[in-house]
């Protein structure tokens, strides 16, 4: 089957589709959790800048970028940096995700909540950050709540970036997954971009081995073309100090430590993690824990290379989804057989080689 790319250029407010651009060379990634990025690159002396309306389409900080494979939208984000090199003629575009436009929002009035769903304050947080003239760049958020009331509140005087709270909350013990996904509208066609919530976690979750609903990945005489598996101690901390708001010997300060880790036999393993902006004993404790939990056994991680037209087909899976990887090789002479979840991918259309896909998987649960 041929795989067809096209990338739309919309103006970031209206959502106005002006442009479609011959991109090359490009590779785009999505992280859970975090906020993807594109990167492609334009032969400006191969096309007709001013009939692709080049300039003003990627003007950065003004523009989206939309993905679509075959039809369907796989990727989407705000266009912030190009570069043009008169020697290559080439004019370079980066783009991340749309979550990427949180971090220019600040929450600029106090908000404060009480004994309310940390789903609804991340709801709360992007729609009031769309509520100010200019910055609504279209987030539909929906209903989706996870049973987890909190307290919270948010000075004016933190001026505290809107994406670092809402990943804030995210990381405390009895976090929650989030991003914001893109696909088109049924019945106008028009590009959606939706923050999608779930708790304890998205996507689909193995119930067994044997699930049909499970991609499998197999090496070898399967469908990964190549693996590395990293594993790096240096991260490992099972003691963690952090410090909230204050200043000298009145700043906040909790220390989490995970006893399994010393109880197996590990060193202490300290380090410590800052957040100035904390002013309340409940919110920091629970940083601490959810972040030491986290560090103590940082979970292991393989990033396999698959074909994307090879059955599971890229499109099939999405990030947030269990899968089953089934290796046997000298590193695994007696074999690996293990469920594991997808963090993130890579991929590469390939204009002249087969489009290329590597997947990030992670045995954590969030």
């Amino acid at each position: 089957m041929t795989t067809t790319y096209r990338y739309l250029i919309a103006d970031l407010l209206t959502n106005e589709i002006i442009a479609e651009l011959p991109f090359t060379g490009v590779s785009f990634t999505q992280q859970l959790n975090q906020a993807g990025t594109f990167t492609g690159h334009l032969l400006l002396s191969g096309i007709n800048t001013y009939e692709y309306n080049v300039d003003a389409s990627t003007q950065p900080s003004r523009n989206a970028l939309y993905v679509d494979r075959n039809g369907i939208l796989v990727w989407g984000g705000i266009i912030w940096q190009r570069t043009y090199s008169s020697q290559a003629q080439v004019l370079q575009i980066t783009a991340r995700e749309f979550e990427s436009y949180f971090e220019k929002r600040l929450i600029g009035e106090t908000i404060a909540f009480n004994n309310t769903d940390q789903l609804q304050i991340v709801r709360d947080l992007i729609d009031t950050a769309q509520a100010v003239p200019s910055g609504d760049i279209g987030v539909i958020t929906g209903s989706e709540t996870s049973g987890v009331l909190i307290d919270r509140v948010y000075y004016a005087y933190e001026l505290k970036q809107v994406y670092q709270a809402i990943q804030d909350l995210s990381r405390q013990d009895n976090g929650f997954d989030f991003n914001i996904s893109v696909d088109y509208d049924p019945i106008t066609n028009e590009p959606l971009k939706t923050l999608v919530l779930g708790y304890p976690r998205t996507g689909n979750i193995d119930t067994g081995v044997g699930d049909i609903d499970t991609p499998v990945f197999n090496l070898p005489a399967g469908n990964i073309v190549e693996y590395e598996y990293p594993e790096d101690g240096s991260i490992t901390v099972n003691t963690l100090y952090v410090i909230g708001a204050g200043s000298n010997e009145g700043k906040l300060t909790s220390l989490a430590q995970d006893s399994t880790s010393i109880i197996d036999g590990f060193p202490v393993l300290e380090g410590q993690a800052n957040y100035s902006d904390i002013t309340d004993q409940t919110v920091l404790d629970n940083l601490a824990l959810g972040q030491v939990l986290a560090l103590a056994t940082p979970p292991p991680i393989i990033k396999i290379v698959v074909p994307a037209y090879i059955d599971p087909e890229f499109g099939s899976y999405e990030i947030g989804d269990d899968a089953r990887l089934i290796i046997t090789d000298p590193r695994f002479p007696e074999g690996f057989d293990e469920i594991y979840r997808i963090v993130g991918f890579n991929v590469e259309p390939g204009e002249n080689n087969p489009e290329r896909v590597t997947i990030t998987l992670t045995n954590t649960t969030n």
